[in-house]
């Protein structure tokens, strides 16, 4: 399976990619920061804000996302009544280049019932042990830790 994007730069560190979908994807390096970490002067100031996320946090976008989708399906077709999922990501990375991802973490946080909490476990882990294509990309394997925010019974 081929998977295939493509990048237009458009003016100082901005570029806009494009997958199968169509969907246009901006990114951008912070001020004063080039691909190879090398520090140049940022175009409208220091503090000019970006106009995207850098390549790295899509790179972690992409890792939650992949997960929670997986998560999502799993927690439905074992049918867990749920009303939200938040994940964090949270990444380090090496001091010198090429600054790979050395440890990345995941927090799911579940909104259902306090007894949702194993089937959680479970799908996460079903997620980034078999499922997750962009997390078994990374060089650093994640680790993953799940809480379960209890939602009140509905009054009736």
């Amino acid at each position: 399976m081929t998977t295939r994007v493509t990048l237009s730069w458009h003016g100082d560190r901005r570029f806009v990619g494009f997958g199968d979908t169509g969907a246009p994807v901006l990114v951008n390096f912070a001020p004063g920061e080039t691909a190879a970490g090398v520090p140049r002067p940022p175009a409208g100031g220091a503090n000019a804000p970006a106009a995207g996320p850098k390549p790295t946090e899509l790179l972690l976008v992409a890792a939650g996302a992949c997960t929670g989708l997986d998560v999502i399906s799993l927690l439905q077709k074992m049918r867990v009544p749920f009303t939200g999922l938040h994940i964090d990501v949270v990444g380090e990375r090496a001091p010198e280049h090429p600054k790979y991802f050395t440890k990345v973490e995941v927090t799911y946080r579940l909104k259902a019932a306090p007894d949702a909490g194993p089937s959680l476990e479970r799908a996460a882990e079903m997620s980034m042990e078999r499922y997750c294509s962009v997390g078994h990309s990374l060089r650093a394997r994640p680790t993953w830790r799940c809480e379960v925010e209890a939602e009140e019974p509905p009054r009736g």
